[in-house]
Parts: structure tokens; C-alpha cells; sequence
């Protein structure tokens, strides 16, 4: 385990590993610079930095290089059947991210709610995002206490959700999530304007008429025209990249709004940057 000097993040991993009984050596980056740097030329092309600088703790078991608290976790906790619903975190100031009940495999539940547990127990601040499926684990999540916000990001209209989330949408589904989120203190339901994949192999942004096809689907799903929503964009780590795309210019929100208002009265572009 790679750390950092009073690294929150680094003692959530060690409490957990502490707890299960699993041995493992510790290399403090700053006080055993040759080991850090030599692990980290090797493995850079796998390594995150974020504005701050590099990501901790980082993880190795030989064969596997894993960062940040929560992937670190979900690996310990399930090997890499989680990765698709635990990835890197893009908050920071004591927040975490990259928490997606929503693609979360069956089976791994119980393990998606501990995992929650030990970062909110070790003081972050836990920040998860469905899309609208799953709603039972999502339920889960908020009655346990320890999650500090959530999201209801939809990504375009139900005809999307195979390609771009891996599994369909119920309208069900989505009602249940809506009344969650809704429901929830810090909760904000979002149109998602994100890389979506095509039928020719190709990714295009989600387009202006697909943002108003999912305000339309909103609006359905909850019987309430006057029901809250942003546009946002995602973040370019959020679906895995921008996939070759130019980065979405937030000045063409304006046209999705107008579009998204035939449906949603108080839909509105988001306020603040991508997160």
C-alpha cells in the first residue's frame, strides 16, 4: 500500500484491511522516495493525477495496480467484479465519487454497501450516482446514513440505457429512483449530456432532441411536469473517457434547455462545472 502522510483516504484502506486481518507492507511515498518512484515509473501509464497531484493510497498485489480508497476496497472486497460500478473518484476536499449503484452485478450488493460504509465510517463524504436502475440498492444506500449526496443522472431516453449503461430501464425503475432522489436532502436529478455509443460503432454526444426524449420519459416516469432537473455534462472519466470527442462546449446547453422545457417546466443547466 502506497501512502501519503495524513491521507484520509490511505486510513479508510488500512482500517479496512485491519478489520479483515489481511497482512501488507506500507511504503510512505515521501519517506521511502526510491521504492515510491521506482513503483511509479513503472506503473505510470495507470496512474491518476488529479489537479492536486497523485491520487493515494495506491495499491499493487504483484499483478493488479489499483487507486484510491474506493477501488482498492471494491478490489479487496470482490476482485475486479465491481469495477464497473466503482471507478476513480473525481471529487476532492474530502469527497468521494466513482460509486454507481445502478451497474452494480448481482450479487455484489452487500459488498457495494459495506464499501460505502467503510469510506463514510472513515470520514469522507460519499457522493453516489444511479441512473435509475437498481432502485433497491439505491434504497439501501440512503437509509443507511451514509451517503452525503446523490444524483439521478439520465443519459438520453430509455433506447439508450443498453448501449451507454450496460442494461435497460424500466419506467418502474425510474419512478422509484425519481421518489429516492427526490426525496433525499442533497439529491438532484440530472439530464446527463454524455459520450453515448452508437449502432455504427461510433460515440456522439447526446443530442438535443435525446435530452428532450428523457424530459419527456422524466415527466412521465414521476407525473410531475414541475419536477426539478439540471442538464449537466458529464465528466470526461465519468463514462471512461470522451471516446475521441472534442469536449462538449457548456454554451450549446441553452437550445437542450428550451428543448427539455416542453416537458419539465423547471428544468435549468446546471449552475456549476461538470462534476
Amino acid at each position: 500500500l502506497y501512502t501519503a502522510p495524513d491521507c484520509i483516504r490511505c486510513r479508510v484502506v488500512k482500517n479496512f484491511l485491519a478489520d479483515r486481518n489481511l497482512a501488507y507492507e506500507t511504503i510512505d511515498f515521501q519517506a521511502q522516495k526510491d521504492e515510491f518512484n521506482a513503483f511509479y515509473r513503472k506503473n505510470r501509464p495507470s496512474i491518476y493525477r488529479n489537479p492536486e497531484g497523485v491520487e493515494f493510497p495506491l495499491f499493487s498485489d504483484g499483478e493488479t495496480v489499483k487507486q484510491g480508497s474506493g477501488e482498492i476496497i471494491a478490489y479487496l472486497l470482490s476482485g475486479k467484479t465491481m469495477e464497473q460500478c466503482v471507478t476513480r473518484s473525481d471529487l476532492l476536499h474530502g469527497w468521494i465519487s466513482g460509486l454507481y449503484p445502478s451497474r452494480c452485478p448481482a450479487g455484489q450488493e452487500g459488498n457495494f454497501l459495506v464499501l460505502v460504509r467503510y469510506l463514510a465510517e472513515g470520514g469522507l463524504k460519499v457522493c453516489i450516482r444511479s441512473d435509475g436502475r437498481n432502485p433497491a440498492l439505491l434504497k439501501s444506500l440512503l437509509e443507511s446514513g451514509h451517503v452525503g449526496k446523490v444524483s439521478l443522472d439520465v443519459p438520453g431516453p430509455a433506447a439508450v440505457y443498453s448501449a451507454s449503461e450496460g442494461g435497460p430501464l424500466s419506467m418502474e425503475a425510474l419512478a422509484e429512483s425519481i421518489a429516492l432522489v427526490g426525496g433525499f436532502k442533497n439529491g438532484e436529478i440530472r439530464i446527463l449530456v454524455s459520450p453515448i455509443p452508437r449502432e455504427d460503432g461510433t460515440f456522439s454526444w447526446t443530442c438535443k432532441e435525446e435530452a428532450a426524449q428523457a424530459a419527456a420519459m422524466l415527466a412521465e416516469a414521476s407525473g410531475n411536469r414541475q419536477l426539478p432537473v439540471v442538464i449537466a455534462v458529464a465528466a470526461d472519466d465519468v463514462h471512461g473517457g470522451l471516446h475521441g470527442l472534442e469536449a462538449f462546449d457548456r454554451s450549446r446547453l441553452l437550445p437542450f434547455r428550451s428543448a427539455c422545457r416542453e416537458h419539465l417546466f423547471k428544468v435549468d443547466v446546471a449552475r456549476v462545472a461538470d462534476f
